[in-house]
């Protein structure tokens, strides 16, 4: 008593004289607990009972009640803030919360579902000084990484410590609980999960408050201030936060501000508080916010100052002391700007992704409307035209609805439908794309899905007049650049007599003159006339396939690899049913073609009067006239431009044999196409054709742009299932093409795995439900499906998206059950479903929730889960009667728990030297409860990869037997789990958990870890089925009804 009767009180200071022997006073945080502001039971109520446990007595209580009581005296009273700020939080807490039977749905994650608000009410629950010390997570979350933050609380906490004892070594003066807090150890562990909380809060925020949080980061993407010009770590920390406290205190009392350092700024993106906006630059306008908690008026003038660095966006730049385990400071600049800090919702990902593909395509991609509004109507096209062609609905059903093409058409429709904020949004993002993206993707060989790939778009334009107009503009072109004339340049064209039958006629591609030859009779006296002309078919035949010149037939049969024999009988074989039955239509389609051409004033010649080889176009073209001249210095011409089947520009060889290298430029070639397909010169079908030849043909195995969008649709695949889910803005910096997880899938793409689960050494069981889309899968081109993945590819590829830049090899995530990241569990479908239904491999599902680790953690069962044991006090309670014929749920009080052993691996994602674990792999048990009793740990991995012991999934009955469906079988009924434990020896038994499906997965699972054969009954059950397949699989078993 003598010494505690040595602590003063000094009213004045609110500190307290401690004596010497008090020095080493240890004050247990976790006791201390005060009443929450009203304005946060929003946020308490949302909790979960053992997330609400943990914030007011467990660990985080504690570290927010030292926190707190550690800085208490450095930070200022903000009561306004706390206010506005507890009103907040309840409310985007509320937005998400789960009732009680919501939360059940979620099995085993139950007691970690719904929005991670712990650390929050840790605070509120330890006063307004922790309050304060969440809002200092809260903003060095939103600009920092987490082993950086971490870093800067490290720093931060050691100084402030340093700071309370030197002045106590000074003065023996010290407020007690901050004093006791600087005696404490607060370890990097704890810290970390302080700020894992705190990251898993800003991303739960961040969606419901969505709207709003979109407007202030375009207008801060505008803005180039830094945080503030402090280099000391401790010095530059407390006065931002200092002054964002007062700041927004100050704005909240409705007296406005001027954001003259990126503090307040800061402070606007991390907590949510939205006021009333004056932005100066680059241009004045009001921003009305309406936000109902500052309803005093205060308001914020962003701005008025001009940038005082380089930086982008809001940025700051501190030096890291405990960032690694050795080596000097490392210095540090990070920003909140859209393009480094953001993550970025499935549909912005989307849209970032389009302005890569653009970026990708060079000229072609300049102009992003014209080139999205093509992207667009080629899809509309596509669809179009399956009611057309059938053979063509594959590539828009099914599977293909997840298709890379139809994801970006999508994003394409969206970006020109929006307006205002919405599309000043997605014009950043596929800024973003284009400026950050430039890898993502890789280069295509060809821009416009190859349909810009020598002209090879001409085919699909409907008019065959446009196709000539369009061809002889390129050849105008190519004509300048090398310096041609018009002999050395032509068109060859098809002309459509009817539906059976077409022809290829000829044109001039540039004006030309015509000297060499006389004319016949009736003919046109165009020679020596500059102009454009056509040969036409009419009713003769032309002589090189009835006695072909020995130039033209050995040159082909060199190159085709064929005989002079050969080539002259298909030759005489194409000129007999070929060219032959098409000599009347011909003629009566000549007559009408003449008359055209004449009011185009264009001049026509007979096909006939020229020695023209052209059955194989890829060898070349022979043209010689009759009297042994050639239109050019030579009879070969070489295809350059357009479709060469349909319509096409050849040039003319020279004696060296040069092969045209040059292309027409890509913003030309764009440009043309873009505007006959504005023009609706294409035709909807043969567009689709064209596009369907260019994905059947394409090479998915080898070509790097085709892989990564295929990952892409992948991956937007597997986050359709998580509409709140985000992705970190650094995975437009990844090679997508190169990631583990999509070079482990090569081979595999578009095959259905049949999993081995319900079929090992079982008869023939009929049709696996979910098994009738296998023709489709096998319609759709391989090029448009996503990558069927594994458990562990599905891992991989949402670690790299949660992350942005962690390639984790799958292998290492074969065991894999959850992983957890930010505000986002992701889990196997198997977990949270019924043991009858058949899961596909890599099918992850979602939930808002948190484990409460930094980090990404990847959740594993041990090797070998324990089993319960039945006791000798426990035989009363084991019946096994026979079964009376009624399907219970006699399992009503079992439930699935989440809990971790000390186990814990690092993964490899890539040594950098620093403290802190960006990802591991944590033991993780997965156990079953009846009421309070613990039962087993699970291994639900075993229903679908057991081995040595046979499990039958029995199918819906949808046969009529001859015997009644009611007949029942002799079963012995097992009535809860110590009856499963200590199995019945009769050769049937019967586990009745009817339509209780967590009771019915612990059931199977114990059941396997048992070494019983299992069957696992339908809904619906037919004892006439169970007992043929239980007579023909298993001399004995355990059924799960």
């Amino acid at each position: 008593m003598s010494s505690i009767s040595k602590l003063i009180p000094s009213i004045a200071s609110g500190s307290v004289e401690i004596a010497p022997a008090l020095a080493n006073l240890n004050f247990d945080f976790a006791l201390w607990k005060v009443a929450a502001p009203k304005e946060f039971e929003g946020v308490g109520s949302a909790l979960s009972a053992s997330r609400r446990e943990e914030a007011e007595g467990g660990m985080l209580h504690t570290i927010a009640r030292k926190l707190g009581a550690l800085f208490e005296r450095k930070i200022p009273p903000t009561p306004g803030l706390t206010k506005a700020y507890g009103t907040r939080a309840s409310e985007v807490a509320q937005a998400l919360s789960l009732d009680d039977r919501g939360r059940k749905n979620y099995g085993v994650f139950a007691s970690r579902a719904g929005p991670d608000a712990t650390s929050l009410w840790a605070a509120a629950t330890s006063g307004t000084s922790a309050i304060s010390v969440h809002l200092l997570a809260c903003l060095l979350a939103r600009i920092w990484d987490a082993p950086e933050a971490i870093s800067i609380w490290v720093e931060v906490v050691k100084r402030r410590k340093e700071e309370v004892i030197a002045k106590f070594d000074e003065t023996d003066i010290a407020h007690l609980a901050t004093f006791s807090a600087a005696q404490q150890d607060l370890p990097r562990a704890h810290i970390a999960e302080w700020d894992d909380s705190a990251r898993a809060w800003l991303r739960i925020a961040d969606t419901v408050k969505n709207k709003q949080q979109k407007q202030l980061m375009l207008i801060l993407d505008n803005v180039q201030v830094p945080v503030n010009g402090r280099t000391d770590t401790y010095d530059s920390v407390m006065e931002a936060w200092t002054s964002s406290l007062i700041q927004m205190e100050a704005l909240v009392q409705g007296i406005s501000q001027q954001a003259r350092s990126g503090e307040i700024l800061l402070a606007l993106s991390s907590w949510h508080l939205f006021p009333d906006l004056t932005v100066v630059t680059p241009s004045l306008a009001h921003v009305r916010q309406n936000d109902p908690v500052f309803g005093s008026g205060g308001m914020l003038t962003i701005g008025l100052h001009p940038p005082i660095s380089q930086g982008s966006g809001v940025h700051w730049s501190l030096p890291l002391a405990y960032l690694r385990h050795y080596g000097k400071p490392v210095v540090s600049a990070r920003s909140i700007s859209s393009g480094s800090r953001s993550r970025l919702s499935l549909q912005e990902l989307l849209q970032a992704t389009l302005g890569s593909l653009l970026q990708s395509w060079g000229a072609a991609g300049k102009d992003t409307s014209r080139a999205l509004r093509w992207i667009s109507s080629i899809y509309h096209m596509l669809k179009e035209a399956t009611k057309l062609d059938v053979g063509l609905v594959p590539l828009t059903t099914g599977i293909a609805k997840q298709s890379w093409l139809a994801l970006l058409s999508e994003a394409a429709g969206r970006y020109l439908a929006s307006v205002g904020l919405e599309h000043q949004h997605n014009n950043k993002l596929i800024s973003l794309g284009r400026r950050q993206a430039r890898t993502f993707l890789g280069t295509p060989s060809e821009a416009n899905f190859g349909m810009l790939e020598k002209g090879r778009f001409v085919r699909m334009m409907t008019n065959e007049e446009d196709k000539i107009i369009y061809l002889r503009k390129v050849a105008k072109v190519l004509a300048e650049q090398m310096d041609l004339d018009g002999s050395q340049i032509m068109i060859r064209y098809k002309h459509r007599l009817s539906e059976a039958f077409s022809i290829h006629n000829y044109a001039s591609a540039i004006p030309l003159t015509r000297t060499s030859r006389k004319r016949r009779a009736g003919e046109p006296d165009a020679y020596g006339v500059l102009s454009h002309y056509r040969w036409l078919h009419f009713r003769s035949t032309n002589a090189l396939y009835v006695n072909p010149p020995i130039e033209y037939v050995e040159r082909c049969g060199m190159q085709l690899g064929k005989s002079s024999k050969q080539v002259r009988k298909e030759l005489a074989d194409y000129h007999a049913f070929t060219v032959q039955p098409q000599t009347a239509v011909r003629h009566e389609d000549l007559e009408r073609t003449r008359m055209l051409l004449d009011t185009a004033g264009e001049q026509v010649f007979r096909f006939e009067d020229e020695l023209v080889g052209d059955l194989y176009p890829d060898v070349g073209i022979y043209w010689r006239s009759l009297d042994g001249s050639c239109p050019g210095s030579t009879p070969w011409y070489t295809f350059v431009f357009g479709h060469i089947d349909d319509a096409a520009l050849f040039i003319a060889e020279g004696n060296d044999n040069l092969l045209v290298n040059v292309v027409m430029q890509a913003e030309v070639n764009a440009t043309e196409m873009y505007s006959l397909f504005e023009n609706d010169k294409m035709d909807t079908l043969e567009t689709a054709r064209e596009l369907e030849r260019t994905l059947r043909f394409a090479r998915v195995d080898v070509d790097p742009h085709l892989k990564s969008l295929k990952a892409i649709s992948t991956a937007a695949r597997m986050y359709s299932h998580f509409p709140q889910a985000s992705v970190d803005v650094r995975i437009l910096q990844q090679n997508l093409c190169n990631a583990s997880w999509v070079r482990t899938c090569i081979g595999n793409t578009g095959m259905r795995e049949l999993h081995k689960r319900g079929l090992q050494g079982t008869p023939d069981i009929g049709p696996l439900p979910g098994s009738t889309g296998m023709s489709e899968l096998r319609g759709t081109p391989e090029a448009l499906q996503p990558y069927r993945l594994s458990d562990g590819q599905a891992f991989a590829c949402l670690a790299m998206f949660e992350s942005g830049q962690y390639d984790i090899d799958p292998q290492q995530l074969v065991d894999v059950m959850a992983m957890c990241s930010g505000d986002s569990i992701y889990f196997r479908a198997a977990l949270l479903a019924d043991p009858h239904e058949i899961i596909e491999s890599g099918d992850i599902r979602g939930l808002i929730g948190n484990i409460g680790r930094p980090g990404i953690s990847f959740l594993v069962p041990p090797k070998a889960p324990l089993l319960g044991e039945v006791s000798l006090e426990d035989w009363p309670l084991i019946e096994h009667n026979d079964f009376d014929g009624c399907l219970t749920d006699n399992f009503q009080n079992t439930s699935l728990h989440l809990s971790f052993t000390t186990a814990e691996t690092p993964l490899n994602v890539g040594f950098s030297g620093g403290q802190d674990k960006a990802a591991c792999i944590l033991e993780t048990l997965f156990s079953v409860y009846d009421g309070g009793r613990w039962i087993a740990d699970l291994n639900v991995l075993n229903i679908d990869e057991t081995s040595t012991t046979r499990l039958l999934r029995m199918p819906r009955c949808t046969a009529v037997h001859a015997e009644p469906t009611h007949t029942q079988p002799k079963l012995t009924c097992i009535d809860n789990w110590l009856g499963l434990v200590n199995t019945p020896e009769e050769r049937g038994s019967l586990l009745r958990a009817h339509r209780n499906w967590q009771a019915r997965l612990a059931a199977a699972s114990i059941s396997l870890a048992l070494g019983h054969d299992t069957v696992i009954l339908p809904e619906e059950v037919c004892w006439h089925c169970l007992h043929r397949y239980s007579s023909t699989c298993f001399k004995k078993f355990i059924a799960i009804g």
